[in-house]
């Protein structure tokens, strides 16, 4: 398929540390890596895919916790693939376009598939055909996990009475112009998709970016980033008006003014009699 990520974002290192960042600040956030309902059934041994896997920080995070499980992610771009060398020797990474069909070696051999933040690489059109074809790679019995952060309607808000914010507004804004529309949708019917594809005990659990206060500065900064990068690859901005709004954009953060975002996690099990 396009890669739609590139066209609004960079694969570069600066890239890869930031999404190693948003990954950690997201998963406090939430508050669990894989969802109880989902990991009191997995066994040690168990086989779990995670597509679009970036640089498989998920899969570095589950090898922790299941040191002998079967663990492979997968992305339409292996650019931000850390060296294989440095993985942990479960875990093993491969190119998947999920709008193709799923290689036949691979149906029905997980016992999770774990997707996280691929909105950005999706057109909202494209989401029910990836869900049915993400679930032929379940087991009977196998969990689906997805979580989402609702980026086109994040906002920056005042924490203090002498915050400014009007730089990081105006970066904010620019983001939600371009793509935002792309960005509230398709994800929030994830939940349908996943019972139209044949899965039960389909749940949804929702939090705020800034669930724990002690993230609220870290995630503010992180989404920055994206921002700008956005800002630099777009425009919008007159180049030389633009790094002047960065700095005070980055003063907006530092006196007070902070990013909220709902964060949404949509999980399923294909029925073990199927």
């Amino acid at each position: 398929m396009p890669d739609t990520y590139s066209k609004n974002m960079p694969r570069n290192e600066a890239e890869a540390e930031r999404l190693n960042e948003q990954f950690d600040l997201t998963t406090q956030n939430i508050g669990y890596l894989i969802h109880p309902n989902i990991s009191a059934a997995l066994l040690p041994t168990s086989r779990i895919a995670d597509i679009a896997t970036g640089t498989g920080i998920f899969l570095q995070k589950v090898a922790e916790i299941y040191p002998e499980a079967t663990l492979h992610g997968s992305d339409i771009s292996t650019a931000l693939f850390p060296p294989a060398t440095t993985l942990p020797p479960n875990v093993q990474l491969f190119p998947l376009d999920v709008l193709e069909p799923v290689p036949e070696h691979l149906v029905g051999t997980y016992d999770l598939v774990h997707v996280r933040l691929i909105v950005a690489g999706l057109l909202p059109s494209s989401w029910s055909g990836v869900v049915k074809n993400l679930c032929r790679l379940l087991k009977p019995g196998g969990a689906l996990q997805w979580e989402e952060c609702n980026f086109g309607s994040a906002w920056h808000l005042r924490g203090g009475e002498n915050t400014t914010c009007s730089a990081a507004r105006r970066l904010s804004k620019l983001f939600r112009d371009g793509i935002g529309e792309q960005l509230r949708h398709g994800w929030d019917s994830l939940d349908n998709n996943m019972l139209s594809a044949g899965l039960v005990n389909v749940g949804h659990d929702m939090v705020s970016s800034d669930r724990i206060p002690g993230t609220r500065k870290a995630v503010s900064k992180n989404g920055m980033v994206a921002l700008i990068s956005f800002a630099r690859k777009r425009g919008g901005i007159p180049p030389e008006e633009l790094e002047s709004v960065v700095e005070q954009a980055y003063k907006d953060i530092d006196s007070g003014c902070y990013v909220r975002y709902d964060t949404h996690i949509f999980w399923g099990f294909r029925p073990k009699s199927s």
